[in-house]
């Protein structure tokens, strides 16, 4: 092996090592119980103690397209402060395999929280007499609704709040968090603190309503701030007072997390590049402005003959039996299809090696980005429903993943970054688009902020040099599981 494949290799086994640790040791200290067989699938987090139900209780409720894990980071600041957290998946999301209602409303919702609770208090380590609940998003209509037919819940926390009915004494206890980059929740948080009376009141006496809007974080980001995690446990301590053991806790396990894809981000680069080469002769290299408009042409295409087909009574956001998801996989294969009749690359079977390294990177990725992200913000292993649709979404992504690898694979490092800048506007504009002309599609609005990222972490782990069909299937395989881990089932 090469000296430089040799120090990727160590570098990257040392990144892994430590983002393993550093995620692990954050869940020193407390009993996790997870209740897989109940429904909704419960984890339920308390510290480590004889008395783990003399603690108040704190619900966790996830948004859409969310689930337990990627409430995690709250769930641990809460036990860290000495409390009990029950959290669940929402039907559809998660694990939890029983189907997603477009219909859903808050209040249709509360059975999943009224459940969840009921099967936590099975095991005897709950506190039902002393119950917070806090919410994101689609939860967070959830909290409020739950705050206010359950009166005895002494405090309601909703985060990027949907728009809902509170009146000035309930629900008890009132935060209203949104992220400064998300001005449509911020001015939900707002309508629904004027509704509850105006920034006042007492924590003891349980009338305190309060909004905070959280700096320089949008709906997903804020999940991860320290300043978020802070205002609700100082709000919970001055509703429930501070509580025994509790200890000084910060969650940086995305920034741990982010440290382990970047070791196997390493380890793919040392595998790969220790590989034989796979190059082939590129054709259509001098016609750049074919290739550019090949891509545009059809992310607009895609977005426009889905938009028709949805006027014909075809339920778009519901295709394959994912919400949303099924159309971002339909829309990359209509995408991809387009650009390759339009650009019309020389076409040859893979050869082995290509297989090899596409299937290397895929790993990598499903490693890294997947398997760490399991502990930290999405729950990566599919469930045997979510798990049947891979290979067919795979299959589904291949054209677009495969036509960026011929429109790119001789480019240099400085000329990726512009691809991958230039792939990165023409997909989110063409999925912005779809959401504009298709209301149904408004779901969409929660990929587009990760949309640089997954192609960035993909074009970071395999370079389109290694060959055409191995960067079409690591993006495929890739990003179709990513998809179905996130996107809830109908």
């Amino acid at each position: 092996m090469h000296k430089k494949n040799a120090v990727l290799l160590a570098l990257g086994f040392f990144l892994v090592g430590i983002s393993i640790w550093q995620i692990a040791t954050a869940q020193n200290g407390f009993d996790i119980i997870k209740l897989p067989t109940t429904n909704p699938p419960v984890t339920i987090i308390t510290p480590s103690d004889a008395s783990p139900a003399s603690r108040p209780t704190i619900l966790i409720a996830h948004g859409f397209a969310g689930s337990s894990v990627l409430m995690r980071g709250f769930a641990l600041t809460l036990a860290h402060a000495g409390y009990t957290t029950v959290s669940w998946d929402f039907e559809g999301h998660g694990v939890n395999p029983n189907p997603f209602s477009l219909t859903s409303e808050s209040n249709d919702l509360i059975h999943n929280a009224e459940a969840a609770l009921a099967d936590s208090e099975a095991t005897g380590l709950i506190n039902t007499q002393r119950i917070a609940f806090l919410g994101h998003s689609m939860g967070s209509g959830v909290a409020l609704s739950y705050g206010i037919t359950h009166p005895d819940t002494y405090a309601t926390i909703a985060i990027s709040p949907v728009s809902q009915s509170v009146s000035p004494t309930l629900p008890h206890n009132l935060l209203l968090m949104a992220g400064s980059l998300e001005p449509q929740f911020v001015a939900n948080a707002e309508g629904l603190l004027t509704m509850a009376g105006g920034q006042s009141g007492d924590l003891t006496a349980g009338t305190a309503r309060k909004l905070m809007i959280v700096p320089d974080v949008e709906h997903i980001s804020i999940l991860f701030s320290p300043t978020a995690s802070s205002t609700i446990r100082s709000w919970l301590d001055g509703t429930f007072g501070s509580q025994p053991g509790a200890s000084k806790y910060t969650d940086r396990r995305i920034l741990w997390f982010g440290l382990g894809i970047v070791g196997f981000i390493f380890l793919s680069k040392a595998s790969l590049n220790s590989l034989p080469a796979t190059f082939r002769k590129n054709n259509h290299k001098e016609l750049l402005w074919l290739r550019l408009i090949a891509l545009l042409c059809g992310t607009i295409a895609a977005t426009v003959i889905l938009w028709l087909v949805s006027l014909s009574g075809v339920k778009v956001s519901q295709l394959l039996g994912l919400v949303v998801g099924g159309y971002i996989l339909i829309w990359y294969a209509v995408a991809g299809v387009i650009c390759l009749i339009i650009y019309r690359p020389h076409l040859s079977m893979p050869m082995n090696m290509e297989l090899v390294k596409g299937l290397v990177a895929f790993a990598a990725l499903w490693l890294g980005v997947g398997l760490l992200g399991n502990f930290v913000w999405l729950p990566w292993l599919l469930i045997p429903s979510r798990l049947l649709l891979w290979i067919p979404g795979s299959i589904i992504l291949f054209p677009w993943f495969f036509a960026v690898g011929e429109a790119t694979h001789q480019a240099n490092k400085i000329s990726q970054l512009g691809w991958w800048l230039y792939q990165v506007i023409i997909v989110i504009s063409g999925l912005y688009l779809a959401l504009k002309i298709n209301p149904e599609l408004g779901f969409i609005f929660i990929i587009l902020p990760l949309v640089p990222v997954m192609l960035g972490l993909h074009m970071l782990t395999i370079s389109p040099k290694h060959g055409s069909w191995a960067f079409g299937i690591s993006g495929a395989m890739f990003t179709a599981w990513l998809l179905l881990a996130v996107f809830p089932l109908l």
